[in-house]
């Protein structure tokens, strides 16, 4: 039997999937389970149109995200540090502290990529994820004070 799969369920397969099962297996357990419907010729042009709707929807979000990332790519955060005798950072700059600064900047819901703690005094790239594949670049200033 052919079925649509309405929900990701291991061992069987992602939404939206068509797949084909044994008419026993579809009966008994997937179809009183409401985890798939049958593939009928209504239920296909739906999922057309379902998948046509969420494709517009994506395709929207990710051009927000690309203007988003040009407005993080020219965006410069501002830190500082102590600075010891010989120059030597005193403290870090963590993957939250880049957060918090983003958030007061009025983004949010950004996966960095920081590695580990800037240590060091002077400009950092941090990559970071927006989401649907969309990566920008965060540029950080730290400076010394005194």
């Amino acid at each position: 039997m052919k079925v649509i799969i309405l929900q990701d369920t291991k061992n069987l397969g992602k939404r939206y999937d068509i797949k084909e099962v044994s008419d026993g297996y579809a009966r008994n357990v997937l179809l009183p389970k409401k985890i798939v419907e049958v593939a009928t010729k209504e239920n296909l042009e739906r999922l057309a149109q379902k998948k046509a709707a969420l494709e517009a929807d994506r395709a929207t979000r990710v051009a927000q995200l690309k203007i988003e990332a040009g407005k993080l790519a020219a965006l410069t955060l501002q830190f500082s540090l102590k600075a010891g005798e010989k120059g030597e950072a005193f403290g870090s700059i963590t993957e939250s502290d880049i957060k918090k600064e983003l958030a007061k900047n009025g983004f949010s819901d950004l996966k960095l990529e920081l590695p580990k703690h800037i240590k060091t005094f002077g400009e950092h790239l941090v990559p970071a994820e927006l989401g649907e594949g969309v990566k920008a670049t965060i540029r950080v200033a730290v400076s010394s004070s005194e």
